[in-house]
């Protein structure tokens, strides 16, 4: 269950208090309850975590989680949890590719 007041993390991983229970914090647009596909930087890791609950946006798509869903994210990366899976990840250099 998504707690939809109190602390929440941000996109950028600062901590809000959402003011208003269904409002964005960044744009005020309105929060829908989801469950998404999230993909954390960690150094020079990348974490993938998926079925995870969460506030979106529907005006500017910024991820919203409560403090517990925040919290669970940074144990699972901290404490190296067994993944489920792997997978591969392209990675490009976008100025150095040629468009021509």
């Amino acid at each position: 269950m998504i707690q939809i007041s109190g602390l929440i993390r941000g996109p950028e991983g600062r901590i809000e208090v959402m003011n208003k229970l269904n409002k964005c914090a960044e744009c005020g647009g309105t929060l829908a309850s989801k469950i998404i596909t999230y993909t954390q930087p960690w150094g020079k890791e990348l974490y993938r975590f998926e079925k995870v609950p969460a506030l979106v946006c529907a005006q500017c798509g910024h991820i919203w989680f409560s403090a517990e869903v925040s919290q669970r994210i940074d144990q699972i990366i901290k404490k190296q949890f067994k993944p489920k899976k792997y997978q591969k990840v392209p990675v490009f250099s976008f100025g150095e590719l040629d468009f021509a």
